[in-house]
């Protein structure tokens, strides 16, 4: 007990410290972006006003880096997530800078994936009980296959989601906090001090990419090494928390604890494939780009969007705490994401045949 408190005490410390790296972090990349390009330009999609520096992810990395080394976690037990987030973070600028291939990019994400999971063991072994007429559902064999998808998809969810200032980072900032909560009454040490140190380089992030108190002119984005690096993190947590004998919550809780990049991602994948479009061609089928074209401004779309993700989170918490069925649990995610789809479609049906 004295050495868990001890633990909270250095990670005061540490969360502090992960807030002023971050700043300064991106205080010093700040130039440097503009001087190479490393830089985001409007256009069709993105409506935003002027260049801006995508440099949220490095700066959040390197908070993130610097900080952990102040904790006492072992640092041994999470050195394969340290070295796959540091291949996402890269490959993400080198992306955000020269817009690399989709097949290069995809090449480093599974390599990250393949590091955590098979080279680490960071893996799904259970999807736990989500059919009422059998028993837990185990995955054996399958377990690296689907821990590797499971990455990927994540962090291509999130990437996905930031369309708009404040999304990504704020939905994210919501399902590490959960974290924080599940690994702090699971006493998981580790995931404690991992998800609370990303909650803390998301501030200074938000602080800049929403301008709060601060000058539009000072707006960073914080790009696919961002995307990258939380989706990355979140996968991560959320694998460490729900599998083995001493989990925090069951699987399905994860589902609802990152359900707004999850639904919207996977949603508008099927889409594109549904009408024959490439699953990884930019288009305006994402919940912002549609809420935004119905008239509503970007800040209210933001409110709505965040809100939604909190509902998901709580109920998600709340299905853990009072013990609801797993398979009950899985069926209502199903039950939202279907009634979500065919939402999604049917105003994007209305928003197209209007501008005809």
């Amino acid at each position: 007990m004295n050495s868990f408190l001890s633990s909270i005490g250095l990670l005061d410390i540490a969360v502090f410290t992960a807030v002023i790296t971050t700043l300064v972090a991106i205080t010093v990349l700040r130039p440097f972006a503009l001087a190479i390009n490393l830089i985001d330009s409007p256009n069709d999609r993105k409506k935003h006003e002027g260049f801006v520096p995508l440099i949220g992810g490095l700066g959040m990395f390197f908070g993130f880096l610097i900080s952990i080394l102040l904790t006492d976690i072992d640092l041994s037990q999470i050195k394969y997530f340290l070295l796959a987030s540091f291949i996402v973070v890269i490959i993400g600028a080198l992306d955000d800078h020269r817009d690399i291939s989709v097949r290069y990019r995809f090449f480093f994400q599974i390599s990250a994936a393949v590091i955590v999971s098979f080279i680490a063991g960071i893996n799904i072994e259970s999807i736990g009980n989500i059919l009422s007429w059998r028993e837990e559902i185990l995955l054996n064999s399958w377990s690296v296959f689907v821990t590797i998808i499971a990455i990927i998809v994540a962090m291509n969810s999130l990437n996905m989601s930031d369309g708009i200032d404040g999304l990504a980072g704020l939905t994210s900032f919501f399902t590490l906090l959960a974290l924080c909560y599940f690994s702090h009454v699971g006493g998981n040490q580790q995931t404690l001090i991992v998800a609370s140190l990303m909650c803390a380089v998301i501030l200074p992030f938000l602080y800049y990419n929403l301008s709060i108190g601060s000058s539009k002119d000072k707006r960073i984005f914080m790009g696919d090494s961002g995307s990258m690096f939380l989706g990355l993190g979140i996968v991560w947590l959320l694998v460490n928390l729900s599998q083995g004998e001493y989990r925090s919550f069951s699987p399905v809780i994860a589902l609802w604890l990152f359900a707004v990049p999850l639904i919207d991602g996977t949603s508008t994948v099927l889409r594109r494939i549904l009408i024959g479009q490439s699953p990884f061609k930019a288009d305006l089928s994402h919940f912002h780009h549609i809420l935004i074209r119905l008239g509503l401004n970007a800040n209210l779309v933001l409110i709505i969007i965040v809100l939604f993700s909190i509902l998901m989170i709580v109920i998600g918490i709340i299905g853990e705490l009072n013990e609801i069925s797993e398979w009950k649990m899985f069926i209502s995610f199903i039950v939202i994401f279907i009634i979500i789809c065919f939402l999604k479609n049917l105003l994007i049906y209305k928003n197209n045949k209007h501008n005809l």
